[in-house]
């Protein structure tokens, strides 16, 4: 009787590991499934927004931003008055432009950058930079002491300096070192306008509005002012 019920005692641990095991693999494999679910509904997801990013990318086109650029470039540093070599030479690099620059690696190059600098890491960043300057340690800020007429101008030809030391080689070497630091005198100059820099900011604000509401067009103009006068 001993030895019959030391058997039956090995036969119920048995049934109850065999038990345990099929209980385990039900529940690893009800895991695994969900798990891939998850991703697959996450590469779903990043799918549809980087499709969403793609059809906004295609909808830049390079033929508008190379005109806005040339148009920049020639209005900032008056190549209307420029000499004839300088203005041809320009005309020259906007013709070589349309041979060096396709519409295909123009939008691959948005989208990188897109993803680079426009997701939950870069934006984060940002976020925390802009925080940093208005909570610096937690405190709010206050406004610092006024600026001396000779701390103003120190500040004002460092960042001239800056601007300049900003634009290209290539560019310096065709526009000519007087041409160039005119021209950036004057983009400094509208920068510290404050009615440009609040339109600026506005026009931006408008855009951003206007891509997550696309019904308050008829409130919002952004850049249309702008359009309008072109």
């Amino acid at each position: 009787p001993s030895s019959n019920r030391s058997m039956q005692q090995q036969q119920q641990q048995r049934q109850l590991r065999s038990q345990q095991q099929s209980r385990s693999a039900k529940s690893s494999t009800s895991s695994s499934s969900s798990s891939a679910r998850k991703s697959k509904r996450s590469n779903t997801i990043q799918m549809a927004a980087w499709a969403s990013v793609k059809s906004r990318i295609d909808r830049v086109k390079l033929s508008q931003v190379r005109n806005a650029v040339f148009t920049f470039l020639r209005y900032l540093f008056d190549l209307d008055n420029a000499s004839f070599f300088r203005s041809r030479m320009m005309s020259a690099l906007k013709t070589m432009s349309f041979a060096v620059t396709s519409a295909q690696e123009f939008h691959k190059t948005l989208f990188k950058m897109h993803l680079t600098y426009v997701n939950g890491k870069a934006m984060g960043e940002w976020i925390k930079y802009g925080r940093d300057i208005i909570w610096p340690d937690g405190i709010f800020f206050e406004a610092g002491p006024d600026m001396t007429e000779a701390e103003r101008r120190s500040q004002s030809d460092e960042a001239r300096e800056i601007l300049f030391l900003a634009l290209p080689d290539q560019l310096r070497t065709l526009l000519g070192q007087e041409l160039a630091r005119d021209g950036l005198n004057v983009f400094h100059e509208m920068l510290q306008n404050r009615v440009v820099l609040k339109s600026m900011a506005y026009m931006i604000m408008d855009e951003v509005w206007l891509d997550f509401f696309p019904e308050l067009s008829d409130v919002l103009t952004g850049t249309a002012a702008l359009e309008s006068e072109e």
